[in-house]
């Protein structure tokens, strides 16, 4: 029988309790910012949440031969439960609530992994770490992380993001997974990437797109400007500004939102301080027509002047 007062079972105790709240449907955003205080606060309570987790999820997926039970209500009951708990999990995957390591808008995480490599987890972006003995895999599920790759040949070191994988040969690269696709940037070695029956193998410089179901050319890249977020910065050059926009809003709280399509494809170039994003968006006020509407500091509404 397990000790309740046993440091190790408690900790695991706290890690399942915060699984459990995290999925449970209503967990207020509080609630993710303490799960994740919590979690930061030692490593060993990062690998506890990792482990719990991945134990609700397998018990989620375990098929339970039930007999029929006599009473209809009582059945009904057991199917509500197994819905909310379905919903509860779906939300929790959608959010990211359960990844293994995930950042908030504005909030950027640095990660060193047990075989020495690092991971720079850019904001609003989630991934999962899975080192095994004979390969080391990365799911990123969301946004953008920049991967400085420990040599290592008998463990590959692979980076999945929807149908696209990247597989390092000894490099530094990113991976950027957005919506309407996924982008692979190097910065440093080579990277071979592999989407569906597509392959394509990327140098020091070079960068490659998965849009549609399909691997595009790869194409020469500015690294200092594409991975400019690294050290704070955002650049553009004639991004329109529907896109420009989109990214301000993964480190600003509240929604940027165009309130005329005749402003969607204004073309802006420049360099924004992520940690001074206000003065981006006065800089964006002066030097097109338009104006910012601010209902609230968290809706900021673009119209035309």
């Amino acid at each position: 029988m397990s000790d309740s007062h046993d440091p190790h079972h408690q900790l695991h105790a706290t890690a399942h309790a915060w699984v459990v709240r995290l999925t449970s449907g209503d967990a207020s955003p509080a609630d993710v910012e303490a799960a994740r205080a919590w979690c930061q606060e030692h490593p060993e309570h990062q690998q506890a949440f990792v482990e719990a987790r991945r134990l609700w999820q397998l018990a989620g997926q375990v098929e339970v031969a039930v007999e029929r039970p006599r009473s209809p209500r009582i059945w009904h009951w057991a199917t509500a439960a197994v819905l909310v708990i379905g919903v509860s999990l779906g939300l929790a995957r959608q959010q990211a609530w359960d990844a293994d390591y995930r950042t908030a808008r504005g909030e950027q995480q640095r990660i060193t992994l047990a075989d020495g490599s690092r991971i720079f987890l850019d904001a609003d972006s989630a991934l999962d770490v899975t080192l095994r003995d004979d390969r080391r895999e990365i799911v990123l599920r969301r946004g953008e992380a920049l991967f400085e790759v420990a040599h290592d040949p008998q463990r590959p070191f692979r980076v999945a993001a929807g149908d696209l994988s990247a597989t390092a040969l000894g490099t530094v690269y990113a991976v950027r997974k957005q919506d309407n696709g996924v982008q692979v940037t190097v910065a440093q070695g080579r990277v071979a990437v592999q989407g569906n029956a597509a392959a394509v193998t990327l140098a020091g410089g070079e960068q490659v797109t998965w849009q549609g179901g399909a691997l595009l050319a790869k194409q020469p890249v500015d690294t200092a400007k594409a991975l400019a977020w690294q050290h704070g910065r955002l650049v553009f050059d004639m991004t329109p500004l529907a896109d420009v926009l989109a990214e301000l809003q993964r480190y600003r709280p509240g929604y940027l939102l165009i309130g005329d399509d005749s402003l969607r494809g204004l073309r802006v170039s420049g360099t924004f301080r992520v940690d001074r994003l206000d003065d981006a968006l006065t800089t964006l006020e002066q030097a097109f027509p338009m104006i910012i509407q601010r209902y609230t500091d968290y809706v900021l509404v673009m119209q035309p002047r």
